[in-house]
Protein backbone atom coordinates (compact mmCIF):
# COMPACT_ATOMS: atom_id res chain seq x y z
CA UNK A 1 0.00 0.00 0.00
CA UNK A 2 1.28 3.30 -1.12
CA UNK A 3 1.98 6.38 1.62
CA UNK A 4 -0.73 8.15 0.31
CA UNK A 5 -3.58 5.31 0.35
CA UNK A 6 -2.39 5.00 3.94
CA UNK A 7 -2.82 8.58 4.78
CA UNK A 8 -6.34 7.79 3.32
CA UNK A 9 -7.44 5.13 5.46
CA UNK A 10 -6.72 3.77 8.95
CA UNK A 11 -5.50 0.88 10.95
CA UNK A 12 -7.45 -0.59 13.35
CA UNK A 13 -6.08 -2.29 16.41
CA UNK A 14 -8.10 -4.36 18.53
CA UNK A 15 -6.92 -5.31 21.94
CA UNK A 16 -8.04 -9.11 22.22
CA UNK A 17 -8.87 -10.91 25.85
CA UNK A 18 -6.65 -13.08 25.54
CA UNK A 19 -4.46 -12.61 22.51
CA UNK A 20 -2.22 -10.32 20.60
CA UNK A 21 -4.14 -7.32 19.41
CA UNK A 22 -5.95 -7.97 15.90
CA UNK A 23 -4.83 -5.25 12.74
CA UNK A 24 -7.40 -4.60 10.34
CA UNK A 25 -6.19 -1.64 7.87
CA UNK A 26 -9.24 -0.43 5.67
CA UNK A 27 -8.81 1.93 3.01
CA UNK A 28 -11.05 4.32 0.81
CA UNK A 29 -13.68 1.47 -0.60
CA UNK A 30 -13.43 -1.12 1.82
CA UNK A 31 -16.56 -2.26 3.93
CA UNK A 32 -15.83 -3.45 7.10
CA UNK A 33 -19.24 -4.81 9.07
CA UNK A 34 -18.84 -4.94 12.65
CA UNK A 35 -21.52 -8.65 14.20
CA UNK A 36 -22.23 -9.21 17.48
CA UNK A 37 -25.69 -10.10 19.71
CA UNK A 38 -26.41 -7.36 21.97
CA UNK A 39 -24.66 -6.61 24.80
CA UNK A 40 -21.44 -8.28 22.89
CA UNK A 41 -19.65 -4.54 23.41
CA UNK A 42 -20.14 -3.43 19.75
CA UNK A 43 -21.15 0.23 20.43
CA UNK A 44 -17.56 0.10 22.62
CA UNK A 45 -15.58 -0.86 19.92
CA UNK A 46 -17.27 1.64 17.83
CA UNK A 47 -16.17 4.49 20.46
CA UNK A 48 -12.80 2.60 20.80
CA UNK A 49 -12.45 3.39 17.14
CA UNK A 50 -13.23 7.17 17.46
CA UNK A 51 -11.27 7.32 20.16
CA UNK A 52 -7.84 5.69 19.28
CA UNK A 53 -8.25 7.60 15.79
CA UNK A 54 -8.37 11.61 16.94
CA UNK A 55 -7.38 13.72 13.93
CA UNK A 56 -8.78 10.79 11.25
CA UNK A 57 -11.77 12.11 9.10
CA UNK A 58 -14.67 9.92 10.52
CA UNK A 59 -18.03 10.52 11.00
CA UNK A 60 -20.26 8.55 13.22
CA UNK A 61 -24.41 7.60 12.93
CA UNK A 62 -24.65 6.40 16.08
CA UNK A 63 -27.57 3.62 17.10
CA UNK A 64 -29.00 6.03 19.75
CA UNK A 65 -28.99 8.52 16.75
CA UNK A 66 -32.08 10.81 17.35
CA UNK A 67 -34.37 10.25 14.31
CA UNK A 68 -37.13 13.30 15.21
CA UNK A 69 -36.64 16.61 13.51
CA UNK A 70 -38.32 20.11 15.42
CA UNK A 71 -38.80 21.75 11.92
CA UNK A 72 -37.29 21.46 8.23
CA UNK A 73 -36.42 24.96 8.36
CA UNK A 74 -32.26 25.69 7.80
CA UNK A 75 -31.37 27.60 10.60
CA UNK A 76 -27.69 27.11 10.48
CA UNK A 77 -25.36 29.73 9.69
CA UNK A 78 -22.24 29.03 8.17
CA UNK A 79 -20.19 30.35 11.29
CA UNK A 80 -22.56 27.91 13.71
CA UNK A 81 -22.02 25.07 11.55
CA UNK A 82 -17.99 25.48 11.68
CA UNK A 83 -18.65 26.31 15.65
CA UNK A 84 -20.64 22.69 15.57
CA UNK A 85 -17.98 20.75 14.10
CA UNK A 86 -15.13 21.69 16.51
CA UNK A 87 -17.93 20.73 19.44
CA UNK A 88 -19.13 17.68 18.06
CA UNK A 89 -15.40 16.22 17.79
CA UNK A 90 -14.86 17.47 21.55
CA UNK A 91 -17.56 15.52 22.70
CA UNK A 92 -16.99 12.49 20.04
CA UNK A 93 -14.35 11.39 21.91
CA UNK A 94 -16.54 11.23 25.31
CA UNK A 95 -16.86 7.93 26.79
CA UNK A 96 -20.46 9.04 27.07
CA UNK A 97 -20.85 9.11 23.21
CA UNK A 98 -21.15 5.46 23.38
CA UNK A 99 -24.75 5.83 24.85
CA UNK A 100 -25.38 9.52 24.91
CA UNK A 101 -26.42 11.71 21.87
CA UNK A 102 -24.71 14.94 22.20
CA UNK A 103 -26.50 17.59 20.05
CA UNK A 104 -29.03 15.34 18.77
CA UNK A 105 -31.09 18.44 17.02
CA UNK A 106 -27.47 20.01 15.96
CA UNK A 107 -26.86 16.92 14.16
CA UNK A 108 -29.85 17.02 12.11
CA UNK A 109 -30.04 20.99 11.43
CA UNK A 110 -25.62 20.03 10.24
CA UNK A 111 -26.28 17.45 8.00
CA UNK A 112 -29.50 19.33 6.47
CA UNK A 113 -27.23 22.84 6.26
CA UNK A 114 -24.55 20.29 4.50
CA UNK A 115 -26.98 19.25 1.71
CA UNK A 116 -28.38 22.31 0.68
CA UNK A 117 -24.91 24.04 0.80
CA UNK A 118 -23.66 21.11 -1.39
CA UNK A 119 -26.57 22.04 -3.56
CA UNK A 120 -25.53 25.35 -3.53
CA UNK A 121 -21.81 24.96 -4.06
CA UNK A 122 -22.98 22.72 -8.10
CA UNK A 123 -25.46 25.62 -9.14
CA UNK A 124 -22.94 28.46 -8.32
CA UNK A 125 -19.85 26.58 -10.34
CA UNK A 126 -22.00 25.95 -13.23
CA UNK A 127 -23.02 29.60 -12.82
CA UNK A 128 -19.69 31.11 -12.63
CA UNK A 129 -19.44 29.39 -16.12
CA UNK A 130 -21.89 30.13 -17.69
CA UNK A 131 -21.85 33.72 -16.72
CA UNK A 132 -18.10 33.29 -17.80
CA UNK A 133 -19.43 31.93 -21.49
CA UNK A 134 -18.29 28.78 -20.80
CA UNK A 135 -21.01 26.67 -21.79
CA UNK A 136 -18.83 23.34 -22.53
CA UNK A 137 -17.34 23.73 -18.93
CA UNK A 138 -20.90 23.94 -17.90
CA UNK A 139 -21.84 21.37 -18.97
CA UNK A 140 -19.10 19.27 -18.11
CA UNK A 141 -19.71 20.38 -13.82
CA UNK A 142 -23.19 19.47 -14.48
CA UNK A 143 -22.72 16.02 -15.86
CA UNK A 144 -19.72 15.05 -13.77
CA UNK A 145 -21.73 14.45 -10.45
CA UNK A 146 -25.86 14.92 -9.71
CA UNK A 147 -27.41 17.39 -7.33
CA UNK A 148 -27.41 16.31 -4.12
CA UNK A 149 -31.14 16.18 -3.62
CA UNK A 150 -31.24 13.75 -6.70
CA UNK A 151 -29.07 11.50 -5.26
CA UNK A 152 -30.53 11.54 -1.63
CA UNK A 153 -34.06 10.80 -3.77
CA UNK A 154 -32.57 8.19 -5.65
CA UNK A 155 -30.56 6.14 -2.62
CA UNK A 156 -34.29 6.31 -0.84
CA UNK A 157 -36.15 4.90 -3.97
CA UNK A 158 -33.20 2.27 -3.86
CA UNK A 159 -34.20 1.71 -0.14
CA UNK A 160 -37.82 1.25 -1.67
CA UNK A 161 -38.56 4.08 0.32
CA UNK A 162 -41.79 5.72 -0.82
CA UNK A 163 -40.33 9.10 -0.20
CA UNK A 164 -38.30 12.38 -1.99
CA UNK A 165 -37.20 15.45 -0.41
CA UNK A 166 -37.70 18.73 -2.03
CA UNK A 167 -35.51 22.20 -1.03
CA UNK A 168 -37.48 25.14 -1.02
CA UNK A 169 -35.52 28.30 -1.53
CA UNK A 170 -33.09 27.11 1.12
CA UNK A 171 -35.48 27.97 3.76
CA UNK A 172 -37.37 24.67 4.24
CA UNK A 173 -36.42 20.67 3.47
CA UNK A 174 -40.14 19.32 2.39
CA UNK A 175 -41.17 15.68 1.79
CA UNK A 176 -43.01 14.86 -1.09
CA UNK A 177 -45.01 10.95 -1.29
CA UNK A 178 -43.70 9.35 -4.40
CA UNK A 179 -47.29 7.42 -5.05
CA UNK A 180 -49.56 10.08 -4.51
CA UNK A 181 -47.16 13.26 -4.53
CA UNK A 182 -48.82 14.90 -1.32
CA UNK A 183 -46.14 17.59 -0.09
CA UNK A 184 -45.48 17.23 3.91
CA UNK A 185 -43.57 18.89 6.30
CA UNK A 186 -40.18 16.37 6.62
CA UNK A 187 -41.01 16.15 10.70
CA UNK A 188 -44.22 14.00 9.74
CA UNK A 189 -41.90 11.15 7.92
CA UNK A 190 -42.00 7.69 9.86
CA UNK A 191 -39.21 7.40 12.00
CA UNK A 192 -37.68 4.57 8.93
CA UNK A 193 -37.72 7.32 6.75
CA UNK A 194 -36.50 9.72 9.04
CA UNK A 195 -33.65 7.65 9.83
CA UNK A 196 -32.90 6.50 5.99
CA UNK A 197 -32.82 10.18 5.30
CA UNK A 198 -30.36 11.16 7.95
CA UNK A 199 -27.80 8.17 7.17
CA UNK A 200 -28.17 9.29 3.45
CA UNK A 201 -27.58 12.79 3.57
CA UNK A 202 -24.61 12.33 6.28
CA UNK A 203 -22.94 9.57 4.10
CA UNK A 204 -23.56 12.25 0.61
CA UNK A 205 -21.85 15.42 2.39
CA UNK A 206 -18.87 13.66 4.31
CA UNK A 207 -15.78 14.57 2.81
CA UNK A 208 -13.57 12.38 0.36
CA UNK A 209 -11.91 9.50 2.25
CA UNK A 210 -13.94 9.84 5.22
CA UNK A 211 -14.42 6.95 7.42
CA UNK A 212 -18.08 6.59 7.95
CA UNK A 213 -19.25 4.29 11.03
CA UNK A 214 -22.89 2.94 11.13
CA UNK A 215 -24.20 1.82 14.67
CA UNK A 216 -26.75 -0.43 13.65
CA UNK A 217 -28.18 0.80 10.56
CA UNK A 218 -31.17 -1.57 10.81
CA UNK A 219 -33.13 0.47 13.85
CA UNK A 220 -35.85 1.88 12.76
CA UNK A 221 -35.81 0.24 8.91
CA UNK A 222 -37.00 -2.85 7.67
CA UNK A 223 -34.88 -6.02 6.01
CA UNK A 224 -36.49 -5.49 3.27
CA UNK A 225 -34.94 -2.10 2.64
CA UNK A 226 -32.02 -1.66 5.00
CA UNK A 227 -30.08 -4.07 2.40
CA UNK A 228 -30.71 -2.33 -0.58
CA UNK A 229 -30.28 0.69 0.56
CA UNK A 230 -26.66 -0.09 2.19
CA UNK A 231 -25.76 -1.42 -1.08
CA UNK A 232 -26.72 1.40 -3.47
CA UNK A 233 -24.64 3.97 -0.09
CA UNK A 234 -21.30 1.96 -0.75
CA UNK A 235 -21.74 2.45 -4.07
CA UNK A 236 -22.33 5.71 -4.09
CA UNK A 237 -19.23 7.06 -1.83
CA UNK A 238 -16.75 4.14 -3.22
CA UNK A 239 -14.18 7.17 -2.01
CA UNK A 240 -14.90 6.40 1.39
CA UNK A 241 -14.41 3.76 4.34
CA UNK A 242 -17.82 2.31 5.28
CA UNK A 243 -17.59 0.50 9.38
CA UNK A 244 -21.17 -0.98 10.04
CA UNK A 245 -21.92 -2.79 13.08
CA UNK A 246 -25.38 -4.87 13.39
CA UNK A 247 -26.69 -7.85 14.79
CA UNK A 248 -28.64 -8.42 11.84
CA UNK A 249 -27.13 -11.03 10.40
CA UNK A 250 -28.53 -10.29 6.68
CA UNK A 251 -26.46 -7.64 6.47
CA UNK A 252 -23.22 -9.25 6.17
CA UNK A 253 -24.78 -12.10 4.41
CA UNK A 254 -26.03 -9.93 1.46
CA UNK A 255 -22.87 -8.21 1.37
CA UNK A 256 -20.21 -11.24 1.01
CA UNK A 257 -17.81 -8.92 -0.55
CA UNK A 258 -17.05 -6.92 2.94
CA UNK A 259 -14.77 -8.61 5.52
CA UNK A 260 -16.50 -9.24 8.87
CA UNK A 261 -15.49 -8.58 12.70
CA UNK A 262 -17.11 -11.16 14.82
CA UNK A 263 -17.50 -9.44 18.21
CA UNK A 264 -18.49 -12.34 21.32
CA UNK A 265 -17.58 -10.13 24.33
CA UNK A 266 -15.75 -7.30 26.00
CA UNK A 267 -13.72 -6.84 28.91
CA UNK A 268 -14.36 -3.54 30.61
CA UNK A 269 -12.51 -1.03 33.53
CA UNK A 270 -14.83 0.95 34.93
CA UNK A 271 -17.53 2.42 31.86
CA UNK A 272 -14.36 1.94 29.40
CA UNK A 273 -13.85 -1.42 27.60
CA UNK A 274 -10.20 -2.09 27.05
CA UNK A 275 -10.59 -5.71 25.03
CA UNK A 276 -12.17 -7.98 22.70
CA UNK A 277 -13.44 -11.70 21.72
CA UNK A 278 -12.85 -10.61 18.31
CA UNK A 279 -11.73 -12.72 14.62
CA UNK A 280 -12.20 -11.11 11.49
CA UNK A 281 -13.50 -13.05 8.61
CA UNK A 282 -12.41 -12.37 5.20
CA UNK A 283 -14.74 -11.80 2.12
CA UNK A 284 -16.49 -14.47 1.47
CA UNK A 285 -16.45 -16.49 4.48
CA UNK A 286 -19.53 -18.27 6.14
CA UNK A 287 -20.22 -17.32 9.85
CA UNK A 288 -19.88 -19.04 12.14
CA UNK A 289 -22.76 -21.24 13.23
CA UNK A 290 -23.13 -20.20 17.06
CA UNK A 291 -23.18 -16.45 16.25
CA UNK A 292 -25.69 -17.35 13.35
CA UNK A 293 -27.66 -18.99 16.61
CA UNK A 294 -27.06 -15.61 18.68
CA UNK A 295 -28.81 -13.42 16.09
CA UNK A 296 -30.19 -15.20 13.78
CA UNK A 297 -34.44 -14.89 14.09
CA UNK A 298 -37.00 -14.43 11.78
CA UNK A 299 -37.80 -16.26 8.56
CA UNK A 300 -35.36 -16.11 5.27
CA UNK A 301 -34.80 -16.44 1.76
CA UNK A 302 -32.05 -16.45 -0.28
CA UNK A 303 -31.99 -16.72 -4.06
CA UNK A 304 -28.12 -17.62 -5.61
CA UNK A 305 -27.10 -16.49 -8.22
CA UNK A 306 -23.92 -17.10 -10.49
CA UNK A 307 -20.95 -14.65 -10.29
CA UNK A 308 -18.60 -13.95 -8.13
CA UNK A 309 -18.67 -10.04 -8.07
CA UNK A 310 -20.81 -8.59 -5.76
CA UNK A 311 -20.76 -5.18 -7.75
CA UNK A 312 -21.83 -7.03 -11.00
CA UNK A 313 -25.27 -6.30 -12.91
CA UNK A 314 -26.96 -8.93 -11.79
CA UNK A 315 -27.04 -8.58 -7.90
CA UNK A 316 -28.50 -4.61 -7.94
CA UNK A 317 -31.26 -5.32 -10.25
CA UNK A 318 -32.26 -8.42 -8.59
CA UNK A 319 -32.45 -6.98 -5.76
CA UNK A 320 -35.02 -4.27 -6.17
CA UNK A 321 -37.32 -6.71 -8.20
CA UNK A 322 -37.22 -9.13 -5.24
CA UNK A 323 -36.67 -6.58 -2.53
CA UNK A 324 -37.99 -9.47 0.35
CA UNK A 325 -34.92 -11.32 -0.79
CA UNK A 326 -31.87 -11.91 0.10
CA UNK A 327 -29.65 -12.51 -3.29
CA UNK A 328 -26.20 -14.52 -3.07
CA UNK A 329 -24.02 -14.55 -5.44
CA UNK A 330 -21.90 -18.22 -6.04
CA UNK A 331 -19.76 -18.57 -8.69
CA UNK A 332 -20.85 -20.87 -11.41
CA UNK A 333 -23.80 -22.58 -12.20
CA UNK A 334 -22.84 -26.34 -10.52
CA UNK A 335 -21.96 -23.78 -7.43
CA UNK A 336 -25.71 -22.04 -7.28
CA UNK A 337 -27.23 -25.58 -7.45
CA UNK A 338 -25.06 -27.14 -5.04
CA UNK A 339 -25.92 -24.35 -2.41
CA UNK A 340 -29.62 -24.72 -3.14
CA UNK A 341 -29.53 -28.48 -2.77
CA UNK A 342 -27.20 -27.69 0.44
CA UNK A 343 -29.95 -25.41 2.03
CA UNK A 344 -33.08 -27.48 1.39
CA UNK A 345 -31.49 -30.34 2.46
CA UNK A 346 -31.33 -28.52 6.28
CA UNK A 347 -34.70 -28.50 6.57
CA UNK A 348 -36.29 -26.08 8.82
CA UNK A 349 -33.17 -25.43 10.06
CA UNK A 350 -33.23 -21.32 10.82
CA UNK A 351 -36.38 -21.94 8.82
CA UNK A 352 -34.40 -21.28 4.92
CA UNK A 353 -35.86 -21.18 1.41
CA UNK A 354 -33.23 -21.59 -0.96
CA UNK A 355 -34.19 -20.98 -4.75
CA UNK A 356 -31.24 -20.60 -7.25
CA UNK A 357 -31.23 -18.16 -10.75
CA UNK A 358 -28.74 -19.69 -13.28
CA UNK A 359 -28.24 -18.86 -17.42
CA UNK A 360 -30.07 -21.34 -19.57
CA UNK A 361 -27.29 -21.85 -21.63
CA UNK A 362 -29.36 -23.42 -24.35
CA UNK A 363 -30.43 -26.26 -21.68
CA UNK A 364 -33.15 -28.56 -23.41
CA UNK A 365 -36.49 -28.20 -22.14
CA UNK A 366 -36.49 -31.75 -19.93
CA UNK A 367 -33.37 -30.06 -18.23
CA UNK A 368 -34.97 -26.75 -17.27
CA UNK A 369 -38.00 -28.53 -15.88
CA UNK A 370 -35.84 -31.01 -13.97
CA UNK A 371 -34.20 -28.03 -12.46
CA UNK A 372 -36.86 -26.40 -11.62
CA UNK A 373 -38.20 -29.02 -9.70
CA UNK A 374 -34.88 -28.68 -7.81
CA UNK A 375 -35.78 -24.65 -7.07
CA UNK A 376 -33.32 -23.81 -10.04
CA UNK A 377 -34.66 -21.49 -12.68
CA UNK A 378 -32.95 -21.09 -15.74
CA UNK A 379 -32.92 -17.32 -17.38
CA UNK A 380 -33.51 -17.41 -20.76
CA UNK A 381 -31.74 -14.87 -21.49
CA UNK A 382 -27.49 -14.52 -22.30
CA UNK A 383 -27.33 -12.18 -19.31
CA UNK A 384 -28.86 -9.40 -16.79
CA UNK A 385 -28.43 -7.07 -19.71
CA UNK A 386 -31.10 -8.68 -21.62
CA UNK A 387 -33.20 -6.53 -18.45
CA UNK A 388 -31.25 -3.76 -18.40
CA UNK A 389 -31.82 -3.34 -21.91
CA UNK A 390 -35.14 -4.39 -23.32
CA UNK A 391 -37.40 -2.01 -24.98
CA UNK A 392 -39.62 -0.80 -21.64
CA UNK A 393 -36.03 -0.06 -20.01
CA UNK A 394 -34.95 1.73 -22.60
CA UNK A 395 -38.56 3.74 -22.40
CA UNK A 396 -38.28 4.09 -18.37
CA UNK A 397 -34.92 6.02 -18.59
CA UNK A 398 -35.84 7.69 -21.99
CA UNK A 399 -39.21 8.91 -19.95
CA UNK A 400 -37.02 9.81 -16.47
CA UNK A 401 -34.96 11.98 -18.71
CA UNK A 402 -37.52 13.53 -20.86
CA UNK A 403 -38.98 15.51 -17.81
CA UNK A 404 -35.01 16.19 -16.73
CA UNK A 405 -34.24 17.56 -20.45
CA UNK A 406 -37.38 18.88 -21.34
CA UNK A 407 -37.36 16.62 -24.57
CA UNK A 408 -39.80 14.31 -26.48
CA UNK A 409 -39.64 10.71 -24.59
CA UNK A 410 -40.84 9.22 -27.47
CA UNK A 411 -38.52 10.91 -29.65
CA UNK A 412 -35.46 10.23 -27.29
CA UNK A 413 -36.58 6.11 -27.36
CA UNK A 414 -36.56 6.07 -30.71
CA UNK A 415 -33.29 7.59 -31.51
CA UNK A 416 -31.62 5.30 -28.71
CA UNK A 417 -33.37 2.13 -30.52
CA UNK A 418 -32.18 3.71 -33.71
CA UNK A 419 -29.03 4.06 -33.01
CA UNK A 420 -28.41 0.81 -31.03
CA UNK A 421 -29.23 -0.59 -34.35
CA UNK A 422 -27.33 1.03 -36.74
CA UNK A 423 -24.41 0.10 -34.19
CA UNK A 424 -25.19 -4.14 -34.54
CA UNK A 425 -24.70 -3.19 -38.44
CA UNK A 426 -21.33 -2.44 -38.38
CA UNK A 427 -19.09 -4.52 -40.13
CA UNK A 428 -17.97 -7.85 -38.30
CA UNK A 429 -20.88 -7.51 -35.21
CA UNK A 430 -23.21 -9.82 -36.93
CA UNK A 431 -20.53 -12.48 -37.01
CA UNK A 432 -18.57 -11.87 -33.37
CA UNK A 433 -22.24 -12.31 -32.16
CA UNK A 434 -23.76 -14.95 -33.87
CA UNK A 435 -20.18 -17.04 -33.46
CA UNK A 436 -20.75 -16.48 -29.68
CA UNK A 437 -23.98 -17.67 -29.88
CA UNK A 438 -22.85 -20.57 -31.38
CA UNK A 439 -19.90 -21.41 -29.04
CA UNK A 440 -22.27 -23.22 -26.70
CA UNK A 441 -24.49 -24.79 -28.94
CA UNK A 442 -21.26 -26.13 -30.23
CA UNK A 443 -20.15 -27.59 -26.85
CA UNK A 444 -23.61 -29.05 -26.32
CA UNK A 445 -23.81 -31.00 -29.61
CA UNK A 446 -20.39 -32.38 -29.22
CA UNK A 447 -20.86 -33.43 -25.79
CA UNK A 448 -24.32 -35.52 -27.31
CA UNK A 449 -22.65 -36.87 -30.17
CA UNK A 450 -19.96 -38.75 -27.62
CA UNK A 451 -20.13 -42.20 -27.33
CA UNK A 452 -21.32 -43.72 -24.15
CA UNK A 453 -19.19 -46.18 -21.96
CA UNK A 454 -20.75 -49.49 -23.58
CA UNK A 455 -20.26 -48.14 -27.32
CA UNK A 456 -16.23 -47.45 -26.15
CA UNK A 457 -15.84 -50.99 -24.65
CA UNK A 458 -17.87 -52.60 -27.74
CA UNK A 459 -15.13 -50.86 -30.27
CA UNK A 460 -11.90 -50.49 -27.76
CA UNK A 461 -9.99 -49.72 -31.13
CA UNK A 462 -12.09 -47.69 -33.44
CA UNK A 463 -10.73 -43.86 -33.25
CA UNK A 464 -13.60 -41.64 -30.99
CA UNK A 465 -14.80 -38.89 -33.42
CA UNK A 466 -17.68 -36.85 -33.50
CA UNK A 467 -19.08 -34.40 -36.44
CA UNK A 468 -21.72 -31.94 -36.52
CA UNK A 469 -23.06 -29.37 -38.94
CA UNK A 470 -22.19 -26.00 -37.95
CA UNK A 471 -24.86 -23.98 -36.45
CA UNK A 472 -23.08 -20.51 -37.92
CA UNK A 473 -24.78 -20.12 -41.19
CA UNK A 474 -28.23 -20.56 -39.35
CA UNK A 475 -27.31 -18.35 -36.84
CA UNK A 476 -26.27 -15.56 -38.47
CA UNK A 477 -29.08 -15.26 -40.75
CA UNK A 478 -31.05 -15.09 -37.97
CA UNK A 479 -29.03 -12.15 -36.37
CA UNK A 480 -29.39 -10.45 -39.77
CA UNK A 481 -33.09 -11.25 -40.05
CA UNK A 482 -33.72 -10.10 -36.25
CA UNK A 483 -31.85 -6.64 -37.47
CA UNK A 484 -33.50 -6.07 -40.76
CA UNK A 485 -37.24 -6.34 -38.69
CA UNK A 486 -35.68 -3.84 -35.82
CA UNK A 487 -35.77 -6.73 -33.12
CA UNK A 488 -33.56 -5.40 -30.61
CA UNK A 489 -35.71 -6.86 -27.70
CA UNK A 490 -35.61 -10.46 -29.73
CA UNK A 491 -31.36 -9.33 -30.26
CA UNK A 492 -30.74 -8.53 -26.57
CA UNK A 493 -32.51 -10.94 -25.07
CA UNK A 494 -30.61 -14.02 -27.50
CA UNK A 495 -27.10 -12.62 -27.98
CA UNK A 496 -23.96 -11.37 -25.68
CA UNK A 497 -24.25 -7.86 -26.83
CA UNK A 498 -21.99 -6.80 -23.68
CA UNK A 499 -19.40 -7.22 -26.21
CA UNK A 500 -20.34 -4.70 -28.64
CA UNK A 501 -20.52 -1.15 -28.02
CA UNK A 502 -24.51 -0.85 -28.19
CA UNK A 503 -24.89 -0.12 -24.86
CA UNK A 504 -22.84 2.49 -24.45
CA UNK A 505 -24.48 4.10 -27.46
CA UNK A 506 -27.85 3.52 -25.86
CA UNK A 507 -26.82 5.34 -22.34
CA UNK A 508 -25.49 8.34 -24.60
CA UNK A 509 -28.13 8.48 -26.76
CA UNK A 510 -29.95 9.02 -23.69
CA UNK A 511 -27.98 12.19 -22.92
CA UNK A 512 -26.02 9.79 -20.16
CA UNK A 513 -22.82 9.74 -19.38
CA UNK A 514 -22.54 6.00 -19.86
CA UNK A 515 -23.98 2.89 -18.99
CA UNK A 516 -23.34 2.84 -15.56
CA UNK A 517 -24.97 5.96 -15.17
CA UNK A 518 -27.88 4.48 -17.48
CA UNK A 519 -28.30 1.31 -14.97
CA UNK A 520 -28.11 3.33 -12.03
CA UNK A 521 -31.12 5.37 -13.73
CA UNK A 522 -33.54 1.97 -14.44
CA UNK A 523 -32.51 0.94 -10.94
CA UNK A 524 -34.12 4.02 -9.76
CA UNK A 525 -36.81 3.94 -11.94
CA UNK A 526 -37.85 0.61 -10.56
CA UNK A 527 -38.82 2.39 -7.72
CA UNK A 528 -41.39 4.29 -8.40
CA UNK A 529 -42.75 2.22 -11.87
CA UNK A 530 -44.49 -0.60 -10.83
CA UNK A 531 -45.47 -1.46 -14.12
CA UNK A 532 -41.83 -1.77 -15.04
CA UNK A 533 -40.51 -3.98 -12.62
CA UNK A 534 -43.95 -6.19 -13.21
CA UNK A 535 -43.08 -6.24 -16.81
CA UNK A 536 -39.25 -7.25 -15.88
CA UNK A 537 -40.24 -9.72 -13.27
CA UNK A 538 -42.26 -11.18 -16.26
CA UNK A 539 -39.43 -11.69 -18.21
CA UNK A 540 -37.83 -14.13 -15.72
CA UNK A 541 -41.64 -15.38 -14.95
CA UNK A 542 -40.81 -19.47 -13.70
CA UNK A 543 -38.63 -17.96 -11.14
CA UNK A 544 -41.03 -14.79 -9.86
CA UNK A 545 -43.91 -17.36 -10.05
CA UNK A 546 -42.48 -19.64 -8.09
CA UNK A 547 -41.45 -16.97 -5.52
CA UNK A 548 -45.17 -16.17 -5.50
CA UNK A 549 -45.99 -19.75 -4.50
CA UNK A 550 -43.20 -20.00 -2.05
CA UNK A 551 -44.54 -16.64 0.05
Amino acid sequence: MSSQQETAGITLEVPRVADCSLKVTLGPGDRLYVVGANGSGKSALIQFLITTHQGKKIRRISAHRQTWMESGSIDFTPLRRRQFDQQLRNRETNSQARWRDFYGQDRQSAVLFDLVAKENARARSIAQHIDAQESERATEVASASEPPFKQLNELLRLGTLAVSLENTNDEEIIARHRISGANFSITQMSDGERNAVIIAATVLTVEKGTTILIDEPERHLHRSIIEPFLSALFQRRPDCIFVVSTHEISLPVAHPETRSLIVRSCAWKGDMAHAWDVDLLDKNTELPEDLKRAVLGSRKRILFVEGDDSSSLDLPLYRVLYPDISILPKGSCGEVMRAVKGLRGLGNFHEIEAFGLIDRDDRPDDEVRRLANEYVYALDVPSAEALYYCSDSIAAVALHQAGSLLKNADELRKTAIKKALDTLKEEGIAERMAARRCERQVRNLLMSELPNSDSIRENPMEPICASIPSPFPDELRRFKTLLADNKLDDLVARYPLRKSRVFDVIAKSLHLSGRDNYERTLLSRLQVNLELAQSLRQRIQSLSEALVIQA
